[in-house]
């Protein structure tokens, strides 16, 4: 088997691939970055070309505002950054073959609602499609509909339940991953003629590889009501994937954590490691094969096609997690790995958010004290 292509599951009919596609994780394209100081975007994506070679499109997610110069960022609330890039990192994203951009994330409001529109628009100045923020939910979900060769086409869906500006009926935000918008971007996408249906949802935890319960339950809800590949990045960690029972005939595949292609903010091995998932599809745009390529960041925080040994590590850790998984024991170990040093971290947090605001800034960081983060404390004490 060759460790840098693991196929996952083939068609029973042995039908051949006539296009594939490409659904990445986070495009993070800030904090510890070095490269870019000395080559140009495009040049640095040369690391991971041989993985897009024969690729027809790519999908992946960008945590970053663009062209901010002169926007004020909004208030931090406890520990973390504010997130922004030149417009130039685009270049990246189109020599990997990227047309539709994810932006449902927790950084796409960093610089408000302008920060948002420049994103956009500097995203189809250069002919790609953003989707997943700038729109409230009065109207139905942002897609995209990708027109392969022949009749083939496919359907892209971002939304994000780790987010800080969730989009309401009102004030436009962050497409929520919610099975009712589910459903309504499913009905969107097939209505424009899409066969093969992906959502990219910004979901998972920092400081583990396991995925959360509750975020489990989601990615699954999505597949179950349509979409083929469902598939998570926000933890800039990998996580391991099951197939499931999807809606149609063909089986549906969720994979909770599929790390960074670029990140200036890895920290630990494990957020160096990360996967891309390739979907092939027949000439008559249906999903016959699945199939991951491990990647690895390298010192500058850019991603590289890995060398035998480090592929095949990146690889045994996703089948150890997906054995979690499929036998249940992530759960505990995710509460586990949650339940360390989480009130330190909570302390951390309001002792920053008081430095940068005072009273108020205390009193909001603790609004967001969420009870599913009292609820992993109860796990670890009761198991």
């Amino acid at each position: 088997m060759n460790c840098e292509n693991l196929v996952l599951w083939h068609s029973l009919q042995a039908e051949p691939v006539a296009c594939r596609v490409a659904i990445a994780g986070d495009f993070l394209p800030a904090g510890r970055l070095m490269a870019p100081q000395i080559r140009d975007w495009d040049d640095m994506a040369q690391c991971l070309e041989d993985y897009f070679r024969d690729v027809s499109l790519t999908f992946a997610n960008l945590e970053a505002c663009l062209a901010t110069d002169g926007l004020t960022p909004r208030r931090l609330c406890g520990i973390g950054e504010i997130v922004s890039a030149p417009e130039s990192c685009l270049d990246y994203l189109m020599a990997l073959r990227s047309q539709a951009v994810g932006m449902a994330n927790n950084h796409s409001y960093d610089f408000g609602q302008a920060g948002v529109f420049r994103t956009r628009e500097a995203i189809l100045s250069r002919g790609m499609v953003p989707i997943g923020a700038g729109h409230t939910l009065a109207g139905p979900p942002e897609t995209f509909v990708w027109q392969g060769p022949g009749p083939v086409r496919v359907g892209f869906w971002a939304a994000a339940k780790a987010t800080l500006q969730p989009a309401n009926a009102k004030m436009p935000g962050v497409e929520p991953a919610r099975q009712t918008r589910a459903r309504q971007a499913l009905e969107s996408l097939r209505s424009q003629g899409a066969q093969t249906l992906i959502a990219l949802i910004h979901a998972g935890c920092l400081r583990t590889n396991r995925p959360d319960p509750e975020d489990v339950h989601c990615l699954d809800s999505i597949a179950q009501c349509g979409f083929d590949v469902v598939v998570a990045c926000h933890s800039h960690r990998l996580s391991g994937y099951r197939e499931t029972n999807g809606a149609s005939v063909r089986p549906s595949f969720c994979f909770y954590g599929v790390g960074s292609v670029v990140s200036g903010y890895a920290c630990t091995p494990e957020e160096r490691e990360g996967l891309i998932v390739v979907a092939g599809l027949n000439l008559a745009g249906e999903l016959v094969r699945v199939e991951v390529r491990p990647v690895v960041l390298d010192r500058s925080g850019f991603g590289t096609v890995p060398a035998p040994p480090a592929a095949q590590m990146v690889l045994d850790r996703f089948r150890g997690l997906s054995a979690e998984i499929a036998d249940g024991s992530y759960e505990y170990a995710f509460y586990d790995d949650m339940s360390q040093g989480l009130l330190q971290l909570y302390i951390r947090d309001a002792k920053t958010a008081f430095r940068q605001s005072g009273i108020r800034g205390l009193a909001r960081k603790l609004r967001r004290i969420r009870v599913r983060h009292l609820r992993r404390v109860v796990h670890k004490a009761i198991g």
